[in-house]
């Protein structure tokens, strides 16, 4: 982990702004850079799917998502609580058969998926080929805290490899939507968007970790990243581009992404990684429980950035609420000479700590969908109150 020093800002005045884009309307027909189209939604963001048209089937134990998972099922409503076993279960969608997908929760909110990753990865598809039109909403993800500290224990690979998997991740997938999701208490970072992935929405979601997993003991340690980690310290939300050369500026001008009214938050030690062409705002960054000092293996527990600006990013931050949060933004770059962009507006600082990055004032650049940005002061109720399957 990356520990940097403190110091504090003050919030500028909150004011309410509404942008409207002459470059897309709910009307129009987005479809992609593939053959597939999807007619546009409403998102407040890049993504313009509606997912699959088909008929929906309903599951609710793992064997009958297994079922229409083999059974190319393209629309698949999850009920009540899944669990996928003591070591988690991937489901990997991984060819442009998977196009025009949803997979959700049935009403209520009681959707979950335990111990269970979903997949999107057209990483062995032809050059310029993305999966395309995909929809993931009104689930709660989370691991079980002691299947993992059990296999990361017992179940590692030579080396002391852990046990690591995400929430939802999304490799080389273009217009995605993840919509009223939560993810909690998982082994690597909660979300993924990476890989010449393009044009998603991100909204009205939670991403935390419990006190249970920050104060979790046993606290397994391994090696998978050349260095000893310890299970409690991996409260990471998401990443979007893995490294430098799949950024908005280095790799080939993808990663459009727009992440609005999410709440990250409580006990996130750092990110979202922010290394795409990202619009987010109206997010509520909540470091309300403020974790200090050390774990039992001896690491720190503060939190080391709440957003961080990455090599070849280009980041719009504005109407955020950051609460108690410890370098709110930061850039944080592969190397010291890469370039990056970062601009905001209007957000909100209270009682922060550590060194926040200034980003340059909003240049006439205006995102290819309508978007309402609401007063950042009244940010945390309404994503706290919102966020999260319903």
């Amino acid at each position: 982990m990356i520990h940097f020093s403190k110091s504090s800002r003050k919030a500028p005045s909150p004011i309410k702004l509404v942008l409207l884009s002459t470059a897309l309307m709910s009307a129009l027909v987005w479809t992609g850079p593939g053959t597939h189209e999807a007619h546009a939604a409403s998102t407040g963001g890049y993504a313009t799917t509606n997912g699959s048209n088909e008929a929906a089937v309903t599951v609710t134990n793992l064997q009958e998502l297994e079922n229409a998972f083999n059974a190319g099922k393209h629309h698949i409503v999850i009920k009540g609580n899944i669990y996928g076993g003591t070591k988690p279960k991937t489901f990997t969608f991984a060819s442009t058969q998977w196009n025009n997908t949803t997979i959700e929760g049935a009403p209520g909110g009681g959707a979950v998926l335990q111990n269970i990753q979903i997949k999107f990865s057209g990483e062995l598809l032809p050059a310029g080929t993305n999966i395309e039109n995909v929809v993931v909403k009104n689930i709660t993800f989370y691991g079980n805290i002691k299947d993992l500290q059990n296999l990361s224990g017992a179940d590692t690979q030579p080396g002391g490899i852990g046990t690591n998997y995400l929430g939802v991740s999304f490799r080389r997938t273009s217009n995605i939507l993840v919509d009223h999701v939560t993810m909690y208490n998982i082994s690597d970072d909660l979300f993924l968007i990476s890989q010449g992935s393009d044009y998603a929405t991100v909204s009205n979601s939670h991403f935390y970790f419990t006190d249970s997993w920050l104060n979790m003991n046993p606290n397994p340690l391994w090696n998978w990243v050349g260095n000893n980690q310890d299970l409690a310290s991996e409260r990471l939300a998401m990443i979007i581009g893995s490294n430098k050369n799949d950024s908005y500026q280095y790799g080939g001008g993808k990663l459009h992404v727009t992440l609005h009214h999410n709440w990250f938050g409580p006990n996130m030690k750092g990110r979202p990684l922010l290394r795409g062409y990202v619009h987010m705002y109206n997010n509520y960054f909540d470091n309300s429980t403020q974790p200090s000092g050390k774990n039992s293996k001896g690491f720190p527990q503060e939190q080391y950035n709440a957003a961080q600006i990455g090599s070849g990013g280009n980041i719009f931050s504005e109407g955020n609420y950051f609460y108690r949060t410890n370098n709110s933004h930061q850039v944080g770059l592969d190397s010291g000479s890469d370039g990056y962009k970062f601009y905001e507006r209007k957000n909100v600082y209270n009682q922060t700590t550590g060194t926040n990055a200034q980003g340059a004032a909003f240049p006439g650049t205006s995102f290819p969908y309508s978007y309402t940005v609401d007063d950042a002061g009244s940010v945390p109720g309404t994503v706290q109150n919102n966020a999260g399957p319903k």
